[in-house]
């Protein structure tokens, strides 16, 4: 049994002015070959779940191409195109010298192209011209997919995360290695219904360890042990993406019994719409967080910088909540991260200890605060570079490029750490700070960029997590985004939206 593996993923953020261009790929997670094998081996990723899946069931997996580029802007034409290109290249030479019984793609579910606004859609078109209509070919997608029914049909299975903070794309890749093994050694026959929910849902209320989300898990968990049923996916979406099919998805798996599975998608559709009004966030604004993190009795108080999240396609060069922890006279507090390599290229000419006047973030949009004048001391350089030990993507190396960390003086005598980055980087492990000589525990304020990720490090050592009202594109007020080509009428933005799964 041979079984090709790859995957191309990317979150789109089409609200941002910036693109997403084939270098914002090799930058990120890029890998072909031996050397994707190499990469993922033994790490709490998607491709470790394959390969490990494939050891222990005794089959061979063959690698192909694995790219993926921090959430952003739109997927450039030419980038979409030539990493197609590479992963079906390579599927055809080696499909064409032995044949394989299967295709493993990572994919993500909310790409959208120049070439396409499905582009898992695009991606999958040009697998099968490759392997055929009838090659199994199961994909893992992220819990943010916004999910067309093409791509359903596309596919032989989807397999998504069930975790928001996503801490399990490892079991889910092992789980689409063990689907693949029974589809071709047992014949399983996979029949999917999926349903696309007229919801637009606000990513902290996403968060899979608490309602709405947990009781739809639980469900979704319930529904899987039932005789008959492969596979429950339900996909929230990623919802600062401006297409039509932006929406709540919900993917039912049975073997061979289609009306089965479109019975269970009604009954999990049905739950999520009746829990519609708690998808709606409700952040705290940002003055009052700050206030509230520092007259806490003992830290670390964690502060999320909610509108400027770069894991959702957003500048990360935000700059509202560091100016409100320095007018307010915040002590023992940390923002990481600000992305501007203006100033580190700064910085490092100046060196450790050195003083600098400089304009800090702000550069990217005018949607995230406005460049900050600071005079700051350079406390720390350092290459960027570190490796995940946390939960989350567990064993993968970070490169946030040259990095500095800045001290600079707030108001009644208060200071602000800040880890100015060359590229973005959504803070999703400690190492983070502790790379750049920061013991996070040791903090009172520690100011995140971003929306819920951050939970899956960070909850274990807070006091108090605060969810802050910041400006940006992943604003959690969604109805500050000017949308075109949502499909409407869809909740909340039309409040009044009677709807039933059918």
């Amino acid at each position: 049994m041979r079984i090709a593996i790859g995957g191309i993923a990317h979150e789109t953020n089409t609200f941002s002015i910036v693109p997403t261009t084939l270098e914002d790929f090799q930058q990120g997670h890029y890998a072909v070959d031996e050397s994707l094998l190499t990469k993922y081996t033994g790490t709490k990723t998607g491709l470790g779940g394959f390969i490990d899946a494939a050891r222990d069931l005794n089959y061979q997996v063959i690698p192909t191409l694995m790219a993926s580029a921090t959430p952003g802007g739109i997927v450039t034409a030419a980038a979409l195109a030539t990493l197609v290109e590479g992963l079906t290249t390579r599927l055809d030479t080696i499909h064409t010298k032995t044949p394989v019984d299967g295709v493993l793609l990572s994919l993500h579910g909310a790409m959208v192209s120049e070439l396409d606004d499905d582009g898992e859609g695009y991606i999958l078109r040009a697998v099968r011209q490759v392997v055929g209509p009838e090659m199994p070919v199961i994909v893992e997608l992220d819990l943010h997919g916004n999910i067309t029914p093409e791509m359903v049909s596309l596919a032989s299975i989807c397999v998504a995360y069930d975790e928001y903070p996503h801490t399990d794309p490892y079991e889910r890749g092992y789980e689409a290695g063990l689907l693949m093994a029974k589809m071709v050694r047992e014949g399983i026959q996979p029949t999917p219904h999926i349903i696309n929910i007229p919801l637009l849902s606000g990513m902290q209320r996403q968060y899979t360890h608490a309602e709405p989300m947990l009781g739809l898990k639980r469900l979704a968990h319930d529904i899987e042990t039932e005789r008959g049923i492969l596979k429950v996916s339900y996909l929230p979406g990623f919802p600062y993406a401006d297409i039509p099919h932006t929406s709540f998805t919900i993917i039912v798996t049975s073997n061979g019994e289609p009306q089965l599975a479109k019975a269970k998608a009604q009954e999990l559709a049905a739950y999520v719409w009746d829990w519609r009004d708690d998808f709606v966030a409700q952040p705290v604004f940002i003055d009052e967080a700050v206030i509230k993190a520092m007259q806490a009795p003992a830290g670390p108080i964690v502060i999320a910088d909610s509108g400027d999240n770069p894991g959702a396609g957003t500048p990360c060069d935000g700059t509202v909540l560091l100016e409100a922890l320095l007018r307010l006279g915040a002590q023992k507090a940390t923002v990481g991260v600000i992305a501007d390599p203006e100033v580190v290229k700064a910085a490092t000419q100046a060196g450790i200890g050195a003083t600098l006047s400089v304009t800090l973030g702000g550069k990217v949009d005018q949607l995230h605060g406005d460049p900050l004048p600071v005079t700051a001391t350079v406390k720390s350089l350092s290459d960027g570079r570190f490796t995940h030990t946390g939960s989350m993507l567990t064993g993968i190396e970070i490169n946030m490029g040259p990095t500095a960390v800045l001290e600079i003086a707030g108001a009644q005598g208060g200071s602000v750490r800040v880890i100015v980055t060359t590229h973005r980087y959504q803070p999703t492990d400690l190492e983070v700070f502790r790379s750049q000589g920061i013991e996070p525990t040791e903090q009172k304020i520690l100011a995140v960029k971003s929306l819920v990720h951050f939970r899956a490090a960070f909850t274990p050592i807070a006091k108090q997590i605060i969810e802050a009202d910041t400006p940006g594109l992943s604003s959690p007020h969604l109805g500050r985004l000017t949308f075109c080509h949502l499909k409407r009428p869809i909740y909340p933005f039309d409040p009044e939206l009677k709807w039933k799964p059918s």
